[in-house]
């Protein structure tokens, strides 16, 4: 353990006040795709750590395509597979229990879902068709009767329930919900332990949300239901954004732009507060992009201009004006955030209906890797820690801020300068020792930390 008296001797203050952080975003590539891009999903396919890339496009030759991720916001090529009529959404999870990540798609013009499982190495098996009720068109994973195996919702005319066996088979689906299904999401709502359903439907001129209660062994009782702003609910996804521990709904809504729906905890939900964007929005994804703690919505623009809107969470449920980047060119179908280049900070991808996937780095990330002077050291000797904090997107300025190391329960900070801190201490004790760095973020960069350095200090 470093002394109290070692660590704090270089004790670099904070400026007064608080740090504004504010997350940006960069076209870095835009991917070739086929033709129609409905859905993007990203996980890791091949156990490497990175990041890869799905999607499921609804004018392609019947095929799910698959990149894999290269780490620092690149891809490699496309290697399709062959799944049904119209693939309109596509997700990831591990249905069979072996470890590996496996595909399932909804394709809407076969009424059915293909299951392709996962070799472990980003490559697929043949797919498996299982039928589901007419035109699905979005799907959620999770377990639903407690069993601890993947099942499968999907929406379509309704909404029907997939459950798994275990081994990456599924049973005959049951209808749980008739009208007008179009978004669908798993959450659980109530606080029961039991996952529950959020529906986006859609009848005529009127958008709502549909609240099903999960029974915990796979059927579901009607819970609440709530009026959106406009006909068409595209996407829904859930998630905490007041910190109150209860899952809140954010849904994009055709013609205006979004609505969220703060949850009570038991299943109910406060009405829907809506937050405008250029134009129609379409696909949505939820992370926290500036990493203050707050979650942040990214909502995907249904027009020519290819925005994607990103609003600012506030930690309260409530959200600063969106802030649009350009895409590329078409509709912004589909939106999917994951770090892509291994900085921290949650990036965007975006698929489009014409035949482009857009990737966007988070220009508020930066790599940190803490450097020692001597290790091993010996007891008494001086050892200076250095940490450069980068720029992860060239282009987007030199960190400042300070850097908090950290060796258990004692602590220093030092001043960046040109994006450079150290720390000099010679009251490291023998033994082995953890050092942390934690970036505090400043205007433009988000907050970060480094890597675990193991110090080792000799007699």
């Amino acid at each position: 353990m470093v002394s109290k008296t070692g660590f704090c001797a270089l004790l670099f203050v904070l400026l007064s006040g608080s740090t504004a952080f504010a997350a940006g975003f960069k076209l870095k590539s835009v991917l070739p795709a086929d033709s129609g891009v409905r859905s993007v999903a990203l996980a890791d396919l091949n156990h490497d750590g990175k990041l890869d890339l799905a999607v499921a496009s609804y004018l392609s030759d019947n095929t799910v395509s698959v990149q894999l991720g290269n780490g620092d916001g690149t891809f490699q090529p496309v290697i399709r597979y062959g799944v049904g009529t119209q693939p309109y959404a596509v997700a990831a999870s591990d249905l069979n229990l072996d470890g590996n990540l496996d595909l399932v798609v909804a394709n809407e013009l076969d009424d059915s879902v293909s299951v392709l499982l996962g070799n472990g190495d980003g490559t697929f098996q043949s797919q498996m068709v299982y039928s589901t009720g007419d035109q699905p068109v979005d799907l959620a994973l999770g377990d639903v009767n407690g069993d601890g195996i993947p099942d499968i919702a999907v929406a379509s005319i309704g909404v029907a329930i997939l459950l798994g066996n275990g081994d990456g088979t599924f049973q005959p689906y049951s209808d749980v919900f008739s009208p007008g299904a179009y978004s669908v999401a798993f959450a659980d709502l109530n606080n029961d332990g039991r996952l529950d359903l959020a529906i986006g439907t859609s009848l005529g001129s009127a958008g709502q949300v549909q609240i099903l209660l999960g029974k915990g062994e796979g059927s579901f009782q009607t819970g609440g239901n709530y009026s959106l702003q406009t006909a068409t609910p595209y996407s829904i996804v859930a998630g905490d954004l007041n910190h109150d521990g209860a899952p809140d709904l954010a849904v994009t809504t055709f013609f205006l732009g979004i609505d969220v729906l703060i949850g009570h905890g038991n299943g109910s939900f406060r009405p829907p507060v809506s937050y405008s964007t250029p134009s129609s929005s379409y696909g949505i994804a939820t992370a926290d992009f500036n990493r203050d703690s707050n979650l942040d919505i990214a909502a995907g623009d249904f027009d020519s201009t290819s925005y994607v809107s990103v609003f600012s969470g506030k930690g309260d449920g409530t959200f600063s004006p969106a802030v649009n980047y350009l895409t590329g060119s078409g509709n912004a179908d589909s939106v999917a955030s994951g770090d892509l280049n291994g900085d921290g900070s949650p990036d965007l991808v975006v698929g489009h209906d014409t035949v482009t996937v857009s990737i966007l780095l988070n220009t508020g990330g930066t790599f940190i890797q803490p450097i020692s002077s001597s290790n091993p050291s010996r007891v008494g000797q001086s050892v200076t820690f250095s940490v450069q904090v980068k720029q992860s997107v060239p282009g987007t300025g030199v960190p400042t801020g300070t850097v908090t190391f950290k060796d258990g329960q004692r602590s220093a900070k030092a001043t960046l300068v040109n994006g450079v801190a150290r720390f000099t201490t010679s009251k490291l004790t023998q033994g082995a020792h953890t050092i942390t760095a934690a970036y505090s973020g400043d205007i433009n960069f988000n907050r970060n930390t480094a890597k675990p350095l193991l110090q080792v200090v000799n007699p």
